[in-house]
């Protein structure tokens, strides 16, 4: 595997982190938090996307 690809997975993996941490600590909406998300997969194109879910899991939970 390329670096660049190695590092552009890392990348995702961490503004993926951050993006759900705002959103379950209330700083940004599920809107946002789905937006953030594409925008993460649009950035750094991670290796396996087709696999990685498109919305939070907990999303239909209630609090």
């Amino acid at each position: 595997m390329e670096q660049q690809k190695i590092i552009d997975e890392i990348n995702y993996h961490k503004a993926q982190k951050i993006t759900e941490l705002l959103y379950k600590n209330g700083l940004i909406s599920f809107v946002e938090y789905d937006k953030l998300t594409e925008l993460n997969r649009q950035s750094f194109s991670p290796l396996f996307v087709d696999l990685l879910p498109k919305t939070l899991e907990i999303s239909t939970k209630t609090s």
